[in-house]
């Protein structure tokens, strides 16, 4: 039985091929012999077989004599050494459908052994231009579903009537409908044809109207290159528009027929150029036009290997790239970049420094593989033997309004607590609106952005406990309003990469939205679900402006904000190390007190770096000032009274010393009260405190100083422990977010504990 070798790629064996036939870099241009047998399924010899050799790195057709079979189906064929896709085009009127081989490196005299091709059935109809007249010439191409690749079936244009017939083996098929060269229309497809156990006629299929956009790809002292290949995929739906003739030609020159939309276009040279791929996203098209000329840089392999957990070859598994130089470290465009049967890979990248993520293949329960700053050099890149993970899996589905399946939706996986991205695989959902990703257990937010073209607003699932396989809530997304405006300083001029944080009407768990950054004009477009918020604009650290709070925004209806001008502060800039260490204090948070007293001031940007260091704005004033160390520190927070802020000012440097025991403004008694546990809750806190003499109360704030719900009241001359459920007066649950609890005595003495809740 004929049996693809799409999925084989260089530098590996061949496997069902002598050990003279390989897949790799090939060797030099010496005439070698290759012979053969054709057979049916039934093994009765094929005679008059048309055997064509196309050039893997050309894509030109190689001129043979005695190129067919003889009438016992037996061949022998004189050619050049190299690699080649094979083609096998039995006779005019036969049953049987033509069959390849894929990129087989030729290296010296070889037999093939059986080649052998199956019955098919005739699959045939018209192919129409946009205007319904008939088109002629217009090549198919079947891509099976079952294994992604093509299925070649000869050469099988229409004719002046757009009539076609073609013989195909049973399976499901997607068929690309490809133009002629020069024809101003663009390709049309026919997807999921079922071929079975009968022929199938009456089809009929028109092609797409669309603009005709051209280029040029050079690599090297300006070379022009032949048969690279162009990818265009819509950025909206992920998919690859189908497109005839795109492959340069002998001057480096394409030309391609696209519908209007917005796509990102890959060049992909053969590997035997020796240059690297490209990738340009965010290309508009709406009416013809050229790409210019695109330069390829030259590049060097990456090789390696990779296992799965089990420590089994692990094939298909996709290896991408980042570029670390670069500002947002972009990925890297590739080709061959998947794994082959034996789990290797040899990648053409330019020499630089790169991240590097292997993917499983889909349906593979392994978590993604990270390199850190991969030095590729003039000799390449040699990561060794990679083992990928087991971890466990998050499957989905999203819909739409009308419960319709989402397409393109991508997922991110946040760590809850750290607030770290894991790094996942094949995270979007597919046309029924379903995904599967693999994770570490832990707890995690679930973030979904939703194509933008889609006009869905993106949505989350918070504080998602994931130990085991699990399948997620359907998340249901909205169509979605644009909260738009303009931020602008005291004189007037943009205020560049302010954050949006946005809230339901006072709650503290604010919304998922990103891309919620003011642009160089000052202006910000953020996609929300309709509804009322409370609005945070906070601007970028180590900026004077200070923040602002809207409440109540509308974002009901479609509709631009008032302008928003934020005021200047004074710079506040703090240093903070650990005792003994004098290492770096980082994520040490501060809060100032206005004068003593809660609620603490909203001051973004105040909780120190990985130097140990922070500078933010606040207005005038006076504050006590607090040193909270991160969560699970044993070091002590530290309080510094009465600091009167009129100026820029530094407050040097605080060391935080050991033990743990932290107070509250205007402490000076004896007050204790313990670290909450456990902490982040959901079922709820323990608590211990003591007041040495008179009455005290506990109570819990909210973030913006609000009392939500008063703990205990009264005196007691040893501790006093309480369980506080996360409830506020009244009995209501509170919305998961973090508190503050204080204890404060008859004489305004305070000590202050942070509590997160989840929900």
């Amino acid at each position: 039985m004929f049996r693809s070798l799409k999925s084989l790629r260089p530098g590996r064996s061949l496997l069902g091929l002598l050990a003279l036939l390989s897949i790799g870099i090939a060797a030099p241009a010496i005439a070698v012999t290759i012979t053969g047998v054709v057979r049916d399924n039934l093994s009765v010899a094929v005679g008059n077989v048309d055997i064509d050799f196309i050039d893997a790195c050309t894509g030109d057709n190689v001129f043979l004599a005695a190129d067919r079979t003889a009438a016992d189906g037996t061949f022998s064929i004189s050619i050049a050494a190299g690699t080649y896709d094979i083609h096998f085009i039995p006779p005019t009127g036969s049953s049987l459908c033509s069959g390849d081989l894929q990129s087989v490196v030729v290296s010296a005299n070889a037999n093939l052994g059986t080649i052998a091709l199956v019955q098919g059935r005739l699959v045939s109809g018209t192919v129409l231009t946009p205007s319904l007249g008939p088109a002629s010439n217009v090549d198919l191409k079947f891509v099976n579903l079952a294994t992604s690749s093509r299925r070649f079936l000869g050469k099988t244009p229409t004719s002046v009537t757009g009539a076609y017939a073609v013989r195909v083996p049973p399976g499901s098929y997607d068929i690309d409908f490809r133009p002629p060269v020069g024809s101003l229309f663009g390709d049309t497809e026919r997807l999921g044809l079922v071929v079975g156990g009968t022929d199938i006629s009456g089809l009929s299929d028109a092609l797409k109207n669309g603009f005709t956009i051209t280029g040029s790809i050079h690599g090297q002292s300006n070379a022009k290159l032949k048969n690279v290949d162009i990818d265009v995929f819509d950025q909206c739906t992920g998919n690859r528009i189908p497109n005839s003739h795109d492959n340069t030609d002998v001057n480096g020159n394409f030309s391609i027929v696209v519908p209007s939309g917005t796509y990102t276009f890959a060049y992909d040279p053969p590997q035997c150029l020796g240059v690297y791929s490209e990738r340009v996203a965010n290309v508009i098209v709406t009416g013809g036009g050229s790409q210019g000329t695109i330069s390829l840089r030259a590049a060097v392999p990456v090789v390696g290997t990779v296992l799965d957990n089990l420590g089994a070859p692990l094939a298909n598994a996709k290896v991408k790239f980042y570029d670390v130089t670069q500002v947002a470290a972009p990925r890297v465009g590739t080709t061959n970049d998947r794994t082959d049967a034996l789990g290797q890979f040899s990648i053409l990248v330019p020499q630089g420094t790169y991240d590097v993520n292997v993917e499983p293949p889909v349906g593979r329960a392994l978590l993604v593989y990270h390199i850190n700053n991969l030095i590729v050099g003039p000799g390449g890149g040699f990561p060794g033997t990679l083992q990928l993970l087991a971890g466990v899996t998050l499957t989905g589905h999203v819909a739409g309004p009308g419960n319709v399946p989402q397409l393109n939706v991508n997922i991110n996986v946040i760590d809850h607590v750290t607030r770290t991205s894991e790094r996942i695989a094949h995270d979007a959902t597919d046309a029924a609106g379903n995904f599967t990703v693999v994770v570490n257990p832990g707890v995690y937010d679930i973030h979904y952005d939703p194509a933008a073209c889609s006009l869905m607003a993106p949505m989350s699932q918070d504080s998602l406990v994931i130990l085991a396989n699990t399948t997620l809530p359907i998340m249901n997304v909205v169509t979605g309003i644009h909260l738009t405006g303009f931020i602008t300083d005291p004189i007037s001029q943009p205020a560049v990469g302010v954050d949006l944080d946005v809230f339901p009407p006072g709650s503290a768990q604010k919304i998922y939205t990103p891309g919620d950054n003011t642009t160089a004009t000052g202006a910000y477009d953020v996609l929300v679900p309709p509804a009322l918020y409370d609005v945070r604009f906070v601007p970028a650290a180590l900026t004077r402006l200070r923040p602002a709070v809207r409440t109540g925004v509308n974002a009901t209806a479609p509709g631009t904000q008032p302008v928003l001008v934020l005021q200047n502060g004074l710079l506040v800039t703090a240093t903070v190390h650990y005792a003994g260490s004098l290492s770096p204090a980082n994520n040490t948070d501060l809060q100032l007190y206005p004068n003593g007293r809660l609620p603490a001031l909203w001051a973004p940007h105040s909780t120190v770096n990985t130097l140990g260091t922070t500078t933010f704005a606040v207005e005038p004033g006076t504050y006590d000032i607090r040193y909270v160390p991160v969560a699970g520190s044993p070091y002590q927070e530290a309080w510094r009274y009465g600091v009167t802020i009129a100026t820029d000012v530094d407050l040097g440097d605080q060391i935080l010393i050991l033990p743990n025991t932290g107070a509250g403004p205007g402490a000076r008694s004896g007050l204790s009260l313990s670290a909450p546990s456990p902490n982040p809750t959901r079922a709820g806190v323990r608590m211990t405190f003591t007041v040495p003499e008179g009455e005290s109360e506990l109570s819990a704030w909210d973030v913006a100083g609000r009392r939500v719900a008063t703990l205990w009241h009264g005196h007691s001359a040893s501790a006093v422990t309480i369980q506080w459920d996360g409830r506020r007066d009244g009995g209501g649950a509170l919305p998961a977010g973090l508190y503050l609890v204080r204890l404060r005595d008859a004489g305004g003495h305070s000590q202050l504990q942070r509590v997160t809740l989840l929900q």
